[in-house]
């Protein structure tokens, strides 16, 4: 075997012992407030493992030597939100915002070889989509996902419940399940294959904030917020405001008119006044 064939030989094996690995850039989408696990996919850090963070161009965290650190950036927008798991090195960041927003990287270096993964993270504005109804009336809470089929679990929960008040598991049925041990809704919950949810007969006890989420399978799970608001039947609020601007505005016309008729009035009344001295000297 001549040098050249040897050389390369010695090459491939210290790529394949020593060398880079990198996975694909996983995708997670959250809302705002919500945390965020960043996982290492190690099961237990060795002696000699090093962990190092980095967002952007900044180290947020690192363990070395079996001593865990955290730093921060310019702006201190992860102050208190971090926290690293010493035994595996898996991040998180507790009470989102959208700044948090970006690429994550984590390099895993042990004395075999160095582990890359990387993270795009969405972190959603947190104001929930408003929905108001009159009772009585169906709400439809609509989302904007466009590609909710290839979703696995679609699930709705109300305020902080932790049991879905609905729900779509393809992996078991793909009919809907309902939450019967939750009076409030039992008959009036109607939930479909595009993850669109209907209330039925609203009541003012639906008011409220409603959750969606969707999970898949080696895709970033989804979330939307929606804000119901159930008003008694009737004239509602805002258009009892805009009948009580339209009566001020036209008690305000009145007025307008009544003085300047007033005014000309007086003008009149000034003019005759003038007038009269002149008659009596003819």
């Amino acid at each position: 075997m001549d040098i050249a064939n040897w050389m390369f030989l010695v090459i491939l094996f210290v790529n394949g012992v020593f060398g880079v690995e990198t996975d694909a850039v996983k995708t997670i989408e959250l809302m705002e407030g919500d945390p965020v696990p960043l996982d290492t996919c190690v099961t237990k850090l060795q002696k000699d493992d090093e962990i190092e963070w980095t967002y952007g161009s900044y180290v947020i965290a690192t363990i070395k030597a079996n001593n865990a650190l955290l730093y921060d950036t310019d702006d201190a927008r992860f102050k208190d939100k971090l926290q690293i798991n010493d035994q595996t090195g898996d991040l998180t960041i507790r009470n989102t915002r959208t700044t948090h927003s970006g690429l994550y990287e984590v390099k895993i270096t042990n004395i075999t070889h160095t582990t890359h993964r990387r993270f795009s993270v969405t972190v959603l504005d947190a104001i929930p989509t408003k929905v108001p109804v009159t009772a009585g009336a169906s709400a439809i809470l609509q989302h904007n996902i466009a590609d909710i089929q290839i979703y696995d679990v679609i699930e709705w929960k109300f305020e902080d419940g932790k049991t879905p008040i609905a729900q779509i598991n393809k992996q078991n049925s793909k009919n809907p399940s309902y939450d019967k041990t939750d009076e409030r809704f039992r008959d009036r919950l109607q939930l479909d294959q595009t993850g669109f949810l209907t209330i039925t007969n609203t009541r003012i006890t639906d008011s409220g904030l409603y959750k969606l989420q969707v999970q898949g399978t080696n895709i970033a799970t989804k979330h939307r917020k929606f804000r119901v608001t159930v008003d008694e039947p009737g004239l509602g609020t805002g258009y009892i405001v805009l009948i009580c601007v339209c009566v001020i505005a036209l008690i305000l016309v009145v007025i307008g008119i009544c003085y300047r008729r007033s005014r000309h009035q007086q003008g009149k009344d000034k003019g005759n006044e003038v007038q009269d001295p002149l008659k009596g000297e003819q």
